[in-house]
């Protein structure tokens, strides 16, 4: 009750920053990217006003970018990259010319994708490899609410109007789970529906799936292997565990980088074995 009371009075939201202000004094954030002592430029985003934007993509960016500077510095937030245009219509990797509209590269001609369009939010520069690193072999759960808002906006911008009967974040082995405690593509969207009702935007509702794809073979990790040793190491490393479930559907596959595509393909080629109508693959940033 007496707190109850405090709180009409605005008494409890005061103590709370000062905390915060003590915290930080005691504690002083260091920037995940450069590592260097930084203030916050909002300490609570979630309750700061947005400016005057025109769009769902921009005004989500915008809060994205806001809850980030609670964990990185400015400079680096700033550095942080969308992707450019023009794109391959496939794969989504961008093209030098800044004229040309998208097209298919020369890639996507010789090595035709399984997945019918790959799509990325960001560019995987190093500022948001660290982030990224950070989130995923560190345990910065934290960041998935800042992270899962850019790459909505790329789900926003690029099915706008499609239809997407099923989200199927890319398995880890429960090996690697077990070890790591999280899978991060699942965290990236699952916080999408809370993310949408802070901008405030509308989703569609999509069920997203972690019991039918699965990982059934341990490998090596992707990073440091060149193209045809990352695709070596992934094929034949997923099945699914009720294939029926994928049968006509139109699919997602949601993964946290794309680099080569190899996982992300041979994710599509094992859901298109077992009857899926489509697939497309969206990631939070894209290696160029």
């Amino acid at each position: 009750m007496m707190l109850d009371h405090f709180a009409e009075f605005g008494i409890s939201s005061r103590l709370g920053s000062l905390l915060n202000i003590l915290l930080d004094a005691v504690f002083p954030p260091k920037c995940l990217v450069c590592g260097r002592l930084f203030k916050p430029a909002i300490k609570h985003p979630a309750n700061e006003p947005l400016p005057d934007v025109t769009t769902e993509i921009t005004n989500l960016f915008a809060k994205s970018y806001r809850w980030l500077t609670s964990f990185c510095c400015s400079d680096c937030v700033k550095a942080f990259a969308t992707m450019p245009s023009p794109i391959c219509t496939c794969c989504g990797t961008p093209f030098k010319s800044r004229q040309d509209p998208n097209h298919l590269c020369g890639e996507c001609i010789e090595r035709p994708k399984k997945f019918r369009m790959a799509r990325a939010a960001m560019v995987f520069d190093q500022q948001l490899m660290t982030v990224i690193h950070r989130f995923k072999y560190a345990a910065k759960t934290q960041l998935a609410r800042p992270l899962g808002g850019m790459m909505l906006s790329g789900f926003i911008r690029h099915w706008e109007g499609e239809k997407v009967d099923l989200i199927f974040p890319v398995p880890l082995h429960p090996q690697k789970f077990r070890r790591r405690g999280f899978n991060q593509s699942y965290l990236l969207i699952r916080s999408w529906n809370a993310i949408a009702d802070a901008v405030p935007i509308t989703l569609p509702e999509i069920p997203v799936v972690t019991n039918v794809l699965m990982r059934t073979q341990a490998t090596v990790p992707q990073t440091g292997l060149g193209r045809r040793q990352r695709l070596k190491n992934v094929k034949g490393v997923f099945s699914l565990r009720f294939p029926e479930e994928v049968y006509g559907k139109k699919v997602l596959v949601v993964d946290d980088v794309y680099t080569t595509g190899a996982t992300v393909n041979e994710c599509a080629r094992t859901l298109l074995k077992f009857g899926a109508e489509r697939v497309d693959v969206l990631t939070l940033a894209r290696a160029i």
